[in-house]
C-alpha cells in the first residue's frame, strides 16, 4: 500500500490588530492594459514604481478553474499541495500545547518564516471548519493541474521573460488567502525571504481569483520603494519592516478584479490588512528568477536584511 505524501502543517497564533492608519493610501493604481502591457512605456512604468498591474490578462475561467482546486485542496484530506498554513483562530478549535509555539525565525529561508507550531498531518476537526480558516498553501504546482497552467500561462511568462532580463525560473508557487476577518501581511519586501545575492532580480507575479479591494485585503505598494535597496526586517506580528519605517508618502492601493496580474520587483515593499468582510478573499503568487542564478547562505541575506533589527530598534 503506497504511503499518503506528506505534508507540513503550519498553526500560526493570534497575531495582534494593525492600526489602520498604516494601509491609508495616496492613491489608487489603475493598473495598464493587457495591450499596452508588452510596449516600452509600461516597462518604464516597472521600472520606475516597482510594481506593473495588467488588467484583463488572462481568461476568467481559467483563473477561476484554479480557484475551484484551491477551494478543493483546503476541504482535502490529502490536499495537492506541500504546505499549508492555518490562521490563529483556528486555535478557538483545537487543543494545541502552547509550550510547542516558536517565535517567529526569519534566519531559515524556505519555509515561510512561520511563528507558532508545526505537524505532519492536518487537524483533526470537520474539513468544512479547518477550510474556514486556510491562510496559505504552498507547492502545489506540478500536482494541481489547472494552477500548474496558470503559472506557465503563455502571455504571463512573455511578461515576465522581459522583466527578468533572461531567462526566468519558477522558484516558488503559493496561493494567499485571507478568510473571512483573516489577518494582516505586514509590509515586507519579498527579497528578504530568498537567499539570492541583492543583485539578482525577483519578479513576483500576484493573481486574484475574484474581486480584490482595500476592504478585503488587497495589495498595498510603496511607490518606487524598490530603488532604496533593503530595509531592515523585525520579528513582530510577522518577520517584517517595522510599521514606523513604511513611508506615509508613495503608499498605493491596488483593487483587482479576476483576470488581472500584478507584477512587482522583489524589493518594494508591499503588505495587506485586514479581510474586513465575511468572504473569503483568493490569490495565488509565483515568484520568479534568472535560472542561472546561485543560491547565497541565509548570513548574506541576514547582512542586508537583519534577523531582528540588526542592532536597530522597531
Amino acid at each position: 500500500m503506497r504511503n499518503k505524501p506528506t505534508i507540513r502543517v503550519f498553526f500560526e497564533p493570534r497575531i495582534p490588530l494593525h492600526d489602520p492608519e498604516l494601509y491609508a493610501f495616496e492613491r489608487i493604481d489603475p493598473g495598464v492594459s493587457a495591450e499596452a502591457a508588452s510596449g516600452p512605456a509600461a516597462l518604464a512604468r516597472y521600472r520606475d514604481d516597482g510594481f506593473l498591474m495588467v488588467r484583463g490578462l488572462l481568461s476568467v475561467d481559467e483563473v477561476l478553474a484554479a480557484r475551484t482546486e484551491l477551494e478543493a485542496m483546503a476541504l482535502a484530506d490529502s490536499p495537492a499541495c506541500e504546505m499549508i498554513w492555518y490562521e490563529g483562530a483556528l486555535r478557538d478549535h483545537l487543543a494545541l500545547d502552547p509550550n510547542r509555539d516558536r517565535e517567529i525565525d526569519g534566519r531559515l529561508s524556505g519555509v515561510g518564516f512561520h511563528a507558532g507550531q508545526q505537524d505532519n498531518r492536518l487537524p483533526a476537526v470537520d474539513p468544512a471548519l479547518r477550510a474556514r480558516f486556510v491562510r496559505k498553501l504552498m507547492g502545489f504546482v506540478d500536482r494541481a493541474p489547472a494552477l500548474t497552467r496558470l503559472a506557465r500561462q503563455p502571455a504571463l511568462l512573455a511578461l515576465v521573460d522581459r522583466l527578468v532580463g533572461a531567462r526566468p525560473e519558477l522558484f516558488q508557487d503559493m496561493a494567499l488567502v485571507k478568510p473571512a476577518r483573516g489577518r494582516e501581511k505586514p509590509w515586507h519586501q519579498d527579497h528578504a525571504y530568498f537567499n539570492l545575492a541583492l543583485d539578482v532580480p525577483i519578479v513576483g507575479m500576484w493573481i486574484p481569483m475574484g474581486e480584490v479591494t482595500p476592504e478585503n485585503g488587497c495589495m498595498h505598494m510603496l511607490a518606487g520603494g524598490h530603488k532604496g535597496g533593503p530595509r531592515i526586517h523585525f520579528k513582530r506580528r510577522d518577520w517584517q519592516i517595522c510599521d514606523t519605517d513604511v513611508d506615509a508618502a508613495g503608499r498605493v492601493a491596488v483593487p483587482m478584479a479576476a483576470g488581472d496580474v500584478l507584477l512587482f520587483d522583489g524589493k518594494i515593499p508591499h503588505g495587506t490588512p485586514i479581510n474586513h468582510t465575511e468572504d473569503f478573499r483568493w490569490a495565488v503568487q509565483y515568484h520568479f528568477r534568472p535560472a542561472s542564478a546561485a543560491l547565497v547562505d541565509d548570513g548574506v541575506r541576514l547582512e542586508a536584511f537583519g534577523s531582528e533589527g540588526k542592532d536597530v530598534t522597531c
